[in-house]
C-alpha cells in the first residue's frame, strides 16, 4: 500500500468544509489537503423520499444532507449577505468582522460562477417596510440576497 502525506485532512464537503480547505490554500499554496466525503456524488444523491412521496426512510446516509455541498446542493440557493439573519454570530466576533467574511464568501461564489446579481429591498420601500412590520410587533432586517 501506498502511503500518503498530507498536511490537513478534512472531513465533509460541506459549505464548511469546501471554505476551509480555500481559505487553508490562500494561506499556503503548498499545502496538501485531503477532503473526505462519505456522500454520494450529486448526479447519485437519491432520496427515496423525494422520489416515491413516501415518508424518511432514515437512511444511514443520507442522500439530501450528505455529498459535495451538503444540504446546500438541494437548496433553493439564496445566500443571505447579512449579519443579522441566520444565526448569533454577530454576538461572538461582531458585526464588522462576520461583515467582512460575509463579502470574502460572496465573492468567492461569484468567482466560481454566482451571477453578479444582488436582490433586496429598494431604499425607498426599506422605511415603509420597517413601519409595517412594526404596526404587527415584528422587526424587518432589511438584507441582499444572491440567488445563486
Amino acid at each position: 500500500m501506498i502511503k500518503k502525506h498530507y498536511d490537513i485532512i478534512i472531513v465533509g464537503s460541506g459549505p464548511s468544509g469546501v471554505f476551509a480547505a480555500l481559505e487553508l490554500l490562500r494561506s499556503r499554496q503548498d499545502i496538501k489537503i485531503l477532503l473526505i466525503e462519505k456522500g454520494r456524488d450529486i448526479d447519485k444523491r437519491i432520496c427515496p423520499m423525494k422520489k416515491s412521496g413516501i415518508s424518511c426512510s432514515e437512511c444511514p446516509e443520507c442522500s439530501l444532507l450528505s455529498g459535495w455541498g451538503g444540504a446546500g446542493a438541494y437548496s433553493d440557493g439564496k445566500l443571505t449577505l447579512s449579519p443579522h439573519i441566520g444565526g448569533s454570530l454577530v454576538k461572538y466576533i461582531g458585526s464588522d468582522s462576520l461583515q467582512s467574511m460575509i463579502r470574502d464568501a460572496d465573492r468567492t461564489y461569484v468567482t466560481y460562477g454566482a451571477p453578479d446579481e444582488v436582490y433586496g429591498p429598494e431604499e425607498d420601500d426599506i422605511t415603509t417596510l420597517t413601519k409595517r412590520a412594526a404596526e404587527h410587533d415584528l422587526t424587518f432586517i432589511p438584507s441582499k440576497i444572491r440567488h445563486i
